[in-house]
């Protein structure tokens, strides 16, 4: 790794309130996200930071696989224990993503728009997603983990044949390599100004920017919730707790928590 934590630690201070009170960087882990739990679990503070070169088993959505090989990508997650109940998941999903997005497009002048719920898009093929694990009891969020995957400076013979045509990577549309230690940082303070928002409630700001971010609504699309059951409409809107609300063609609203959704074409 060509940065240390403490590189990192000094580029974020005075810029953060919570994320990035310890971080911690390993040259190669299982899954980000499983550390960062195991961090918490033992005592390590909300906003404790894992980082790592390479991933050996790198956790997608609905149990797909991460691709991530050494020395290209960011791999990273960010340990919390929040304040808001569960009913409001999906929302720090948006919110991580919005984060995200926000601070790709400002450290690389691309217009990344956004994928309900988690996907981060460059010319409607996948340059990052946000992966969130949360335990919760009692009506509580006990802790949650945010896994954030950004395709950095992967070439196009980097990626398996499979996913060659929906994925991508900032360094393909720069030309040029792309500093993983100062994106980091740029994610993480703009993780840190979104996460105060979620936790003071701002949700109507989150929900405003994630649609203006969006690529997804106006869309007609597919949302595959389970291998027997699938739904197309258009997408209208985000509610309160980050769900997505679909139009049926018979006039009806769905709200969905979750599923996968695939683009069809612009309304």
């Amino acid at each position: 790794m060509e940065f240390t934590a403490e590189d990192i630690k000094k580029a974020l201070i005075s810029e953060v309130s919570d994320i990035g009170k310890e971080i911690v960087i390993l040259e190669e882990v299982e899954s980000t996200n499983t550390v960062a739990n195991e961090l918490l679990k033992i005592g390590y503070p909300s906003g404790t930071v894992v980082i790592a070169n390479k991933q050996l088993k790198g956790k997608g959505r609905l149990g797909r696989a991460w691709i991530s090989p050494a020395d290209k990508n960011i791999y990273l997650s960010i340990g919390i224990k929040p304040n808001f109940p569960p009913k409001y998941a999906t929302l720090l999903t948006l919110t991580s993503t919005v984060a995200c997005t926000l601070a790709l497009r400002r450290f690389t002048d691309i217009p990344v728009t956004i994928k309900w719920p988690n996907d981060m898009l460059i010319n409607n093929k996948k340059v990052g997603g946000i992966l969130t694990e949360m335990k919760t009891e009692a009506e509580r969020i006990k802790s949650a983990v945010v896994g954030i995957g950004i395709n950095v400076n992967m070439d196009e013979t980097d990626f398996p044949e499979e996913i060659k045509d929906i994925a991508t990577s900032l360094k393909i549309h720069k030309g040029k390599i792309i500093s993983r230690a100062l994106l980091i940082v740029e994610v993480l303070k703009e993780f840190d100004k979104w996460y105060q928002l979620l936790e003071k409630t701002k949700r109507k700001e989150i929900i405003d920017s994630w649609i203006e971010l969006s690529g997804t609504i106006g869309r007609q699309v597919k949302i595959v919730l389970s291998e027997r059951q699938q739904l197309v409409g258009i997408a209208e809107a985000i509610d309160e707790e980050g769900r997505l609300i679909l139009k049926l063609s018979d006039g009806a609203y769905e709200k969905i928590s979750a599923g996968d959704v695939i683009l069809l074409r612009a309304n």
